[in-house]
């Protein structure tokens, strides 16, 4: 079977194998984690998993035969794949499920599962003349409480398809100064209020990846993000509206 192959080196050394067919070494290279997993052209660590594509699904290399047209959605399967390896297996910085939005050095963090709208918030945020940091993962220094972003292309599904919008970017470490832990709503009008700093670091906890494997480390990431940052809870509306609401109150915030 025709296959290149390479290796991602997470930072706690576990590797994951790719393998794809040759032509298809670009757009992986497209996917791959913006951070916390190191390429590596040969075998490289202990492997803990073994990712390839078909035409329709991603699958185990040499199990099944490897696609010459991976669809999108085996694609965008495996990009999560890889990313979820990666921040699970870092030792340093405390992963996230949060869209984050810059707005002259003051950020937004919105968590969030997969499907919960982030993404359609982080368009809208970049729509309003706001800077993306992040529409998946924020990263969180547990020794600070300072946030990083995960610049990689924003995925919004379309009309049958997966667009990638390059709007992420990179950025310094920044103190959150509006943590909004928000239900999305079909043709709800936006109904929030805030929340203490406990109930907070509740909610923030169950949208971490890490706090079974590395709870110390999390709980004090957490910590170190809402102390110092307000704190809402409720409903939000459609993302224009809501962005416009939420970016008022993060230029009226102190931090």
């Amino acid at each position: 079977m025709d296959l290149a192959r390479c290796w991602g080196v997470a930072e706690n050394g576990e590797a994951v194998e790719v393998a794809v067919k040759p032509h298809l070494l670009d757009q992986l290279e497209d996917r791959w984690p913006p951070i916390g997993l190191e390429r590596h052209d040969r075998a490289s660590g202990r492997v803990a998993a073994r990712f390839g594509l078909s035409d329709t699904w991603m699958i185990v290399p040499d199990v099944d035969r490897s696609g010459d047209d991976p669809s999108a959605d085996a694609w965008n399967l495996l990009e999560s794949e890889l990313g979820l390896f990666a921040v699970k297996r870092m030792t340093g910085l405390v992963a996230v499920h949060a869209a984050s939005i810059a707005l002259d050095d003051k950020v937004l963090m919105v968590p969030g599962l997969s499907g919960a709208g982030k993404s359609t918030l982080a368009v809208a945020a970049a729509d309003a003349g706001a800077s993306v940091l992040s529409d998946e993962f924020t990263m969180i220094d547990p020794a600070t409480g300072l946030i990083t972003g995960w610049p990689r292309p924003v995925r919004i599904k379309h009309e049958g398809r997966i667009d990638r919008l390059h709007l992420a970017t990179p950025s310094e470490p920044l103190p959150v100064s509006l943590l909004a832990l928000l239900v999305h709503e079909d043709g709800a009008e936006n109904r929030w209020s805030e929340i203490p700093q406990a109930e907070a670091l509740v909610e923030l906890l169950g949208h971490t990846i890490t706090t079974r494997t590395r709870p110390d480390d999390t709980f004090d990431a957490a910590l170190g993000v809402v102390r110092s940052c307000r704190a809402i809870s409720g409903v939000r509306g459609e993302a224009p509206a809501a962005i416009d609401s939420l970016i008022r109150l993060l230029a009226e915030s102190t931090t």
